[in-house]
């Protein structure tokens, strides 16, 4: 590994090399500052004899060094000043803080500390293997070759050119989001595997690192963006932590779990979208079954005949937190536990709430669980009909309709025009947050009752809309003022589920709109400070989490979502509806092709592998694109008499059917379809082939 560190000149630098992880460190560190040099070595399992060997050289003079038992010891020397003179008398082993200077095992870190030059900075040069000597001459060789910033200059060329941007509208999204993820991405010894784990700061808090639920699969899907085997390692991490009872916890960490809670289900939507966008089946064979015993543990007999999350047995979920002698993170079986199975742990909705030391549960039907367990239900009959598990499938489907019905019927308040939690003595309550809009990222609503809770409460300055949206709490509540975690700030996941509940009940121009605030939320502080936020305050900025959280990014995402998404309800979509000015997305990669997507007032265009496929002369969204050998389909809207060109059908002639009406054969000249549609929306679809 190379690497070039760039400081103002008076800045003092050191660089660490220490063993990862916890517990006993079967190899030691040295110190070669006359070299500005470390060696390591570490005693592998199986390997009998000889150990693996690590050199790092920079290609600074080195003004301090020193060896030490751990890298916390490193860091207080660092807080309290330079790092030990180096010695002519002793060259080979200089010792700063040192806790057994007769043991050799006490070497679990390294340090040399040096300067940069202003002008070039500083190179340095890492190396496994199994010779020490010729490792030593081959980074020296190399740093000595002055080959390291043309190394890097041409790597990082390359991997610009690789990974997926825009410009126009939404632009720095996708850069922002990699560049968010892979810097809070860690590798972590006890599981095997690198990803990102919530954010560093929270990691060095549980013990080197840790992982949340909802937070991890949110993860994953901004991993996806870029890096494929991060959004797999992400969602194993989480899914790895599962009780023998099913419950996926709420935390799992370095230093303990949580198994008396979980969190919002978010997981199979989550894998779902992950494996339409890079379909790897294996990962869903392994992935399946955990979602599986993790959706049953819901309303799974607990032992005594109660289920573990339905407490008043209406067939409706509440949050709970489980009491037992089992230690969990954070504690158990009381009040504010089982708010933080909600995933938001002060919300206001949950301050007058009563919990059960009985059932375990809160005395509340929760809108936002029942309505996201009904999307986990539709999601895994929609991965079982992947896999092609038909039973599950079909009982999947009876789950999901259940549910739903079940929501309609108790938690829709036809005078309020919404859907309520419901206490369990039957009272709605009256405190609104983003999980009331929830019923219609599940598909619960009908279409009447999604209007109506789109304009007369989304869209409603008293409650929801503004400069920036959505607060977790309405405007016109009491705790808005509070502007304090989910007291009112603005969080990455409420906004992407609100997100994709108005897409899924085709309100383009207010998801266009909703995008645009969210992007301009996140963008404000990225600009200023390369911060992105656990939570935003309803009126910009940070609200004083943590600065450097992963799902912070969810504010980008949806905005490059407008450009290209694919949703079970949806198939795959691009598009935006007469934005304001023009967007193009580069280079994002789709089931293993790259696409370019092109939005804008006058232009709506998708380029797949090089090469243009769908062009027309509006902003305009379309939905369930779909080719097969026999021929296109696709439904679109647009706002005004558009111009529509295809270019799938190679030659000869088409059969074009446009809502159902007569078919009319159209040639394909150039490899393209031209026809026209007038404003609305309409379902589109060409015939080739044997079909024609």
């Amino acid at each position: 590994m190379v690497g070039r560190l760039k400081a103002p000149q008076d800045v003092q630098l050191v660089l660490e090399a220490y063993s990862p992880g916890a517990g006993d460190f079967a190899g030691t560190y040295s110190v070669r500052p006359q070299e500005a040099q470390i060696n390591g070595e570490h005693f592998v399992d199986g390997v009998f004899g000889k150990a693996a060997h690590f050199v790092v050289a920079v290609d600074r003079p080195v003004v301090g060094a020193g060896l030490f038992s751990e890298v916390n010891q490193l860091q207080k020397m660092m807080d309290a000043g330079q790092l030990a003179n180096p010695s002519k008398e002793n060259k080979a082993d200089v010792v700063g803080v040192q806790l057994a200077v007769d043991s050799h095992q006490s070497h679990g870190a390294a340090g040399l500390q040096f300067a940069a030059s202003a002008r070039r900075g500083a190179h340095f040069v890492a190396k496994i293997g199994w010779n020490p000597a010729e490792m030593s001459q081959y980074v020296h060789r190399l740093l000595a070759s002055g080959q390291i910033a043309s190394i890097l200059d041409r790597n990082a060329e390359s991997y610009a050119g690789r990974r997926p941007h825009i410009t126009g509208l939404f632009a720095g999204a996708p850069e922002a989001i990699g560049n968010s993820l892979f810097w809070n991405s860690l590798y972590v010894p006890a599981l095997g595997l690198e990803f990102p784990s919530i954010s560093r700061n929270w990691a060095h808090g549980f013990g080197g690192w840790v992982v949340g639920e909802w937070d991890c699969f949110f993860g994953s899907l901004l991993t996806n963006v870029e890096d494929s085997q991060q959004t797999s390692a992400g969602v194993r991490a989480i899914l790895l932590a599962q009780s023998p009872n099913g419950v996926v916890p709420n935390v799992d960490a370095a230093n303990g779990i949580s198994p008396d809670r979980s969190q919002p289900p978010v997981g199979a939507y989550i894998v779902w979208k992950d494996y339409a966008r890079n379909p790897d089946i294996e990962q869903l064979r392994w992935a399946y079954p955990r979602l599986k015993k993790w959706h049953e543990w819901w309303l799974a007999n607990r032992g005594d005949g109660q289920a573990w999350r339905d407490g008043n047995q209406d067939g409706l979920l509440e949050w709970g937190s489980d009491r037992g002698a089992t230690f969990s993170v954070g504690g158990r079986g009381f009040l504010v536990q089982a708010k933080w199975e909600s995933g938001m742990d002060d919300s206001p909705m949950y301050d007058d709430v009563t919990y059960n030391p009985k059932t375990y549960t809160m005395e509340l039907d929760d809108v936002g669980l029942n309505s996201l367990y009904a999307l986990d239900a539709e999601c895994l009959a929609k991965i079982a009909a992947i896999l092609g598990y038909e039973d599950d499938n079909r009982r999947f489907v009876a789950e999901y309709d259940r549910v739903k019905s079940l929501v309609r019927q108790l938690l829709w308040n036809e005078q309020d025009g919404i859907f309520e939690n419901r206490y369990w003595d039957g009272r709605f309550s009256k405190r609104l947050s983003p999980t009331n809009f929830y019923p219609l990222v599940a598909g619960i609503a009908t279409t009447k009752q999604a209007k109506r809770m789109v304009r007369e409460h989304l869209l409603n300055p008293e409650e929801f809309w503004g400069k920036y949206v959505i607060p977790t709490i309405a405007r016109n509540d009491p705790a808005f003022q509070d502007q304090y975690y989910w007291r009112g700030d603005i969080w990455g996941p409420t906004n992407y589920l609100v997100y994709q509940a108005i897409n899924r009940y085709g309100e383009d121009e207010v998801a266009l709109e909703f995008a645009e605030k969210s992007y301009d939320l996140f963008m404000e502080d990225w600009q200023a400070h390369q911060r992105t936020n656990e939570q935003y305050y309803a009126w910009g900025g940070s609200a004083g989490g943590d600065v450097h959280y992963t799902w912070g990014a969810l504010l980008c995402l949806i905005g490059m979502q407008q450009f290209i998404d694919e949703n079970p309800w949806d198939g795959l979509r691009f598009g935006a509806l007469q934005p304001p000015r023009e967007g193009q997305l580069l280079g994002v990669m789709w089931k293993e092709h790259r696409y370019d997507v092109t939005i804008g007032p006058a232009l709506t265009s998708v380029r797949r592998d090089g090469q243009t496929r769908f062009d027309a002369d509006a902003g305009v969204v379309v939905r369930n694109y779909s080719v097969t050998p026999d021929g296109l389909s696709f439904s679109m809207r647009t706002a005004r008499t558009t111009r529509i060109e295809t270019m799938e059908a190679n030659s000869g002639a088409v059969s074009l059917m446009v809502d159902g009406g007569p078919a009319r054969h159209l040639p394909v000249r150039d490899g393209v379809v031209t026809f026209t549609v007038p404003a609305g929306s309409h379902s589109i679809s060409e015939t080739w082939g044997d079909r024609l």
